[in-house]
């Protein structure tokens, strides 16, 4: 083998190890990133209920509230990898988008509320974030939605804010593809409804994801339920903007 060959194969050789080595690097930092919210879930351990200024934090999250009081709830899709803490910071909205439960900075970061979805005051609409991981975790899963037959055996999810009389079952009644519209002012966004107030905006809501639902759930809405939003990144635009999401009704 020439020189010159020699030297396009060493640099060929180095290009595959660099890349093959961030490819295991990405996992094994994706795994370590779910492990640790895995093991988030051994401190939900049944104690006496915790008074705070907030309200009063249930027994089983007691423990998690006092290893980090930005918990605002837990969210579960049974058959799912979700099954994560949610957490909430009004003064930085999006701190948790790249960071941890521990507020180390993490790529797949933590699903949190809305700033403008407030648990404690009467808003109709709660919407969580989560990433859209290539490894299966976080709101991977939430997609599908997409198959109307994954939904069927999937009707519900469960979300429980940490302080008492905040938890339940909610019924999914809609799943829809949408994207982020910077400047289009004529379309429906989805995301511009994590504080409804008012009996109007909550009827626009349900119009406008019901329109872009993938199937018919048959599910009924009316002002005074609460709704929760999981809203995640979905690839089938290319530039970035596409979203998915699932709308479901708390279970009176």
């Amino acid at each position: 083998m020439s020189l010159g060959r020699k030297i396009i194969f060493v640099i060929a050789l180095m290009v595959f190890v660099g890349a093959l080595g961030a490819i295991v690097n990405h996992y094994v930092t994706g795994w370590r990133a779910e492990k640790a919210l895995t093991d988030l879930g051994e401190l939900k351990t049944e104690q006496e209920d915790l008074v705070t200024d907030k309200g009063v934090v249930i027994g089983k999250y007691v423990n998690l509230y006092k290893k980090n009081s930005d918990i605002i709830g837990w969210i579960t899709v049974d058959g799912t990898n979700i099954d994560y803490p949610v957490m909430q910071t009004q003064d930085d909205p999006e701190f948790y988008l790249r960071r941890n439960f521990d507020k180390e900075y993490s790529v797949s970061g933590v699903p949190f509320l809305d700033a403008a979805s407030d648990i404690f005051k009467p808003t109709s609409n709660w919407l969580l974030y989560g990433h859209n991981m290539k490894d299966g975790t976080m709101f991977h899963d939430l997609l599908e939605y997409a198959d109307e037959d994954f939904y069927k055996s999937h009707k519900t999810i469960k979300f429980d804010t940490i302080y008492k009389g905040g938890q339940g079952e909610y019924e999914v009644l809609a799943a829809f593809y949408s994207r982020i519209y910077p400047e289009d002012k004529t379309v429906f966004k989805y995301y511009n409804y994590a504080g409804i107030t008012s009996e109007k905006d909550f009827n626009e809501y349900l119009q406008g994801v019901r329109a872009l639902s993938q199937y018919d759930t048959g599910v009924e809405a009316e002002y005074g339920d609460q709704l929760l939003t999981l809203s995640t990144c979905s690839y089938h635009v290319e530039d970035r903007m596409g979203r998915f999401a699932v709308v479901a009704k708390r279970i009176r």
